[in-house]
């Protein structure tokens, strides 16, 4: 009936190349704001309705360029509509949160690691002086 494009947002507009290092750079981003959880279940669900995603993209385009860089909004659209892109930026946000290296911020730890210097709880299960 209807063919849907393999790719529909990008015209040869993007090379691959392009595309994979803005993947990087929102990747990134999402893990160095700690937003990897919220942004992973976000593309999960995106995912089956990717077309959709990219239809509301164009839609919502023009009022988001306004506030935002119209090229970032396109590359992000280009994103949107292919699910082998949404799943190349998953696999980035889960490959950075996993290594740690979006933390960008000196004196901050990541969730989980070790901090020197502090001490669990008491023997009796009594913090430290509270």
């Amino acid at each position: 009936m209807w063919d849907i494009p393999k790719d529909p947002a990008n015209d040869g507009r993007f090379s691959d190349e392009e595309l994979d290092a803005f993947i990087e750079t929102v990747a990134g981003g999402v893990v160095r704001r700690r937003m990897s959880v919220p942004a992973v279940i976000a593309l999960e669900l995106a995912k089956p309705v990717s077309f959709l995603g990219y239809s509301s993209m164009l839609a919502f385009g023009p009022i988001l360029e306004m506030m935002f860089d119209p090229q970032k909004i396109e590359k992000l659209t280009c994103i949107l509509a292919d699910r082998e892109r949404i799943e190349s930026l998953l696999k980035a946000i889960e490959k950075l949160e996993n290594d740690g290296s979006g933390n960008d911020e000196p004196g901050k730890e990541m969730p989980g690691k070790e901090v020197p210097g502090k001490e669990g709880p008491d023997k009796e299960g009594e913090s430290g002086g509270h």
